[in-house]
């Protein structure tokens, strides 16, 4: 349960932070057209926006804890950017399968959530992945504990130190 409970939290993160983008997108798509953009423009624009905004809110809130200072950013940023293209082509793919049989939205909706679910696994396991600390940087659960273990200092409970 322990280690359940941060990965339902990352998840509700995670949807908070699509739902946030999908309504930028939506926003941008409507204030264009409205405009006298055509649609397939406006909404490229609108996805376009709201993907960089998801990087963003992906680096600093949904996996703020795996943020590595040895990964350069703008790698992770065209590793997000890939990950965005390859999701929006399984949405459309998967909008295009299923809309000869499910209304509209229906197949948006299916789009939307085999695309959401092939973002997650890519940002959980290449974008934003754990990496593994050195021995010098942390000890604990946290990122930001830097204890040592007790075997490090010298003295009477580690360490090579007389007693």
């Amino acid at each position: 349960m322990r280690r359940l409970r941060p990965q339902l939290m990352r998840l509700a993160r995670f949807s908070g932070v699509g739902l946030t983008c999908f309504a930028i997108q939506a926003g941008i798509l409507l204030a264009l057209k409205g405009s006298g953009a055509p649609g397939p423009i406006a909404n490229a624009v609108g996805f376009l926006a709201s993907a960089q905004v998801n990087f963003l809110l992906s680096t600093y809130f949904t996996w703020a804890d795996r943020r590595a200072p040895s990964v350069p950013w703008p790698r992770r940023w065209v590793s997000f950017q890939a990950t965005v293209a390859v999701s929006l082509a399984c949405n459309t793919g998967v909008y295009a399968l299923v809309s000869g049989f499910l209304p509209p939205v229906a197949a948006a909706a299916a789009g939307v959530c085999a695309g959401a679910l092939l973002t997650y696994l890519a940002s959980d396991h290449l974008v934003f992945r754990r990496r593994k600390a050195e021995q010098t940087d942390h000890f604990g659960d946290s990122i930001d504990d830097h204890r040592r273990p007790a075997a490090a200092f010298p003295g009477p409970n580690g360490g090579a130190a007389a007693d």
